[in-house]
C-alpha cells in the first residue's frame, strides 16, 4: 500500500469546500434536521492534509439508529470496528474529487466531544497547529496504520488537555 502523502489545506480548499457543500446537502436529504459540520484538516487554514474531507453529523440519541440506517443507503460503512452506540463512520462511495468521510455522532456524547473541539483547537492555536503539522510532516509517506495511530495519540492528548482546562 502506498504511503500517505501530505499537502497544504490551501491547495485543496476550494474543492474541499465544494465537496463539503455537496455532501452536506446529501446528508440532509437522508437525515433532515441533523447538524453537519466540516471538520478535519481541510477545515483548518494552514493545516497539512492527506486530501480528504471529513464531515461530522450530529443527531439526538433517539434519532441515531434511523440516521445510521439512512446514511447507510447513501454511504459505505467505514471502520466498523470503531463504532459505538454514539458513533458510526461512513465513506463516500463516489469520491470523485476528494475522499469523503462522514462521522455520525450523538449530540452531547463522548464522540460528540471529539471532532469539532479538535478542529476549533487547531484553528485557535497557531502553536498547536504547528505541532500538528510537524507530526504530519514526519508521517508523510508512511503507511496508513502508522499515520492513524500517531495522529490518534496526538488528538487524544489535545482533547485530554482541553478537558483538563478550567472552564
Amino acid at each position: 500500500m502506498a504511503g500517505i502523502r501530505m499537502r497544504r489545506s490551501e491547495e485543496v480548499r476550494d474543492v474541499a469546500e465544494a465537496v463539503f457543500d455537496t455532501h452536506r446537502t446529501a446528508v440532509l436529504e437522508v437525515v433532515p434536521g441533523a447538524e453537519v459540520e466540516h471538520v478535519g484538516a481541510t477545515a483548518v487554514p494552514g493545516a497539512l492534509t492527506k486530501g480528504d474531507v471529513d464531515l461530522v453529523v450530529r443527531v439526538s440519541e433517539s434519532d441515531f439508529p434511523a440516521a445510521v440506517e439512512a446514511l447507510g443507503t447513501r454511504y459505505a460503512v467505514h471502520q466498523p470496528h470503531n463504532w459505538t452506540p454514539t458513533l458510526a463512520s461512513f465513506k463516500a462511495r463516489d469520491a470523485a474529487d476528494l475522499e469523503v468521510g462522514v462521522q455520525l455522532v450523538v449530540e452531547g456524547s463522548d464522540a460528540d466531544g471529539f471532532f469539532v473541539p479538535f478542529r476549533d483547537a487547531l484553528i485557535s492555536s497557531p502553536a498547536l497547529l504547528a505541532e500538528y503539522n510537524q507530526l504530519k510532516e514526519r508521517l508523510d509517506g508512511r503507511d496508513y496504520e502508522r499515520y492513524t495511530e500517531r495522529k490518534g495519540k496526538f488528538i487524544e492528548r489535545v482533547l485530554a488537555e482541553l478537558h483538563a482546562r478550567p472552564h
